[in-house]
């Protein structure tokens, strides 16, 4: 079986094509020609290849999770970054040269690329670079086995506080209950209960005594029992020792010891907690001051923030706009229609033919003995000549409308694109910061120094 390349086999090669070759200022015109023929020949070469490679990993990361494919592809995607910023320095080598501008700054880039397989980061950069992320991992891998041996406490800990949550909460709720069965209200409502059952009973042992003397006996026994809850009631009202009263004291006593127990945990994973704080501290930092394009990355998302509310009011004039340039659009062509030679005529043609042919029909009924038929049709002739001056002013007052309509689009156009050029003035300057930072962004990503430059780290 064939092994394939690994991506720094990949990065060999892209250095072997020999891009930065084509910006020394001692080359030949024609020997600079000739190595951007072939320079251009090889990168396409090395596009496929890197493409191929790529889509090939996302093929056998098929049924894996979602992330999967991700990782295993992010070192090529990373090469087809660099590929793409090689490709732009290479067209800005020819328009220079074909314009007759001054020459780019020669330029490098990477010679290792490195990175973690398991999250996914990976970086081009120089053997200072590397030398220094290999230690950021060794610093990593310490900082993974102190988080490792906190683990067993950590999840210890957490079992302790959700159960103390839990008692907490059965603890309140008793002595909710503790506190309502103190009010004079709780003994009260017994007391009346046993009072009005007591009565009842009583009530019924007297009517049934002399019809059915069993029933009643049972209703005087009845009413006997509760006499005697009354006092028992009242006692264990005011005596402390009740069966919530126990229970409460328990839950107290099991919340004490889970205190105290917590407390051990936390005196001794303490110091391994602070331990692993300040060195997760030390790591972000160190992440932070390493790599750059982070920093460019944090200033490009800042100014995506502040110009995403321009950008959006933007969008939302330009929709509206084109809205009302339909409107505006479909009103010019129904006025257009209507100012056209004889528009109008046509219409009071059509008026005159209706009261002509009302006229005819009304006379032939007439003629052949129907006469309320005829009168009818005179009567929709008559109607129809009235309607005359009525569409005459109607044609009018509508063109009015049109015409109202259409400059209030207009008005409004006028105000939106007033109101776009101000948000326009506002988020170029933005915007452009934003294209600049993409490029920056890009290119320190993909590990690409200017030689008049201090080194950046991908």
């Amino acid at each position: 079986m064939i092994e394939k390349p690994s991506p720094q086999d990949y990065l060999d090669d892209l250095h072997a094509i020999g891009v930065t070759q084509l910006f020394q200022p001692h080359l030949t015109t024609r020997d600079r020609a000739a190595g951007l023929r072939r320079v251009r020949q090889e990168l396409g070469r090395m596009r496929t290849e890197l493409t191929l490679h790529r889509d090939s990993l996302n093929h056998e990361g098929e049924g894996l999770n979602a992330e999967e494919p991700r990782r295993r592809a992010a070192p090529f995607n990373l090469l087809l970054l660099l590929h793409e910023q090689l490709v732009e320095e290479v067209g800005d080598l020819e328009r220079s040269l074909s314009t007759g501008k001054p020459m780019p700054y020669s330029f490098d880039f990477g010679r290792f690329i490195f990175g973690n397989d398991e999250t996914g980061e990976w970086f081009v950069g120089s053997q200072e670079q590397y030398d220094d992320w290999l230690r950021i991992q060794q610093f990593k891998q310490r900082l993974d086995a102190l988080r490792l041996k906190g683990q067993p406490a950590r999840e210890q800990m957490i079992g302790i506080r959700s159960e103390l949550e839990a008692l907490t909460a059965k603890h309140e709720k008793t002595q909710s209950k503790i506190d309502s069965r103190k009010k004079r209200a709780f003994v009260l409502r017994r007391i009346g209960m046993l009072a009005v059952l007591l009565a009842a009973s009583g009530t019924i042992g007297v009517y049934y005594w002399n019809t059915q003397r069993d029933f009643s006996l049972v209703a005087l026994g009845l009413t006997v029992v509760c006499a005697l809850l009354i006092p028992i009631v009242i006692a264990n009202w005011k005596d402390p020792r009740t069966r919530t009263a126990r229970k409460q004291r328990k839950l107290a006593e099991q919340i004490l010891e889970l205190k105290q127990e917590g407390l051990q945990h936390r005196q001794s994973y303490q110091p391994l907690e602070l331990q692993v704080k300040a060195l997760e501290v030390h790591y972000n930092r160190m992440m932070d001051t390493w790599e750059a394009a982070r920093l460019v990355k944090n200033r490009l998302d800042d100014f995506i923030e502040e110009g995403q509310p321009l950008r959006e009011r933007v969008e939302s004039i330009r929709a509206e706009l084109d809205e009302l340039r339909q409107q505006r659009d479909k009103l010019l062509r129904k006025l257009e229609k209507r100012q056209k030679r004889g528009a109008f005529a046509r219409r009071m043609f059509l008026h005159v033919m209706l009261v002509l042919a009302s006229g005819a029909v009304g006379f032939y009924l007439q003629y052949t003995g129907e006469i309320d038929y005829g009168s009818v049709m005179y009567g929709l002739g008559a109607f129809c000549i009235l309607l005359v001056p009525l569409a005459y002013i109607d044609w009018k007052n509508r063109d009015y409308k049109l015409e109202s309509k259409l400059r209030q689009i207009e008005t409004r156009m006028l105000q939106l694109q007033t109101e776009g050029k101000q948000v326009m003035k506002r988020y170029h300057p933005i915007e452009l910061q934003i294209k600049t930072l993409i490029a920056q962004y890009k290119r320190t990503r993909a590990g690409i120094t200017s030689i008049h430059e201090s080194p950046a780290v991908a």
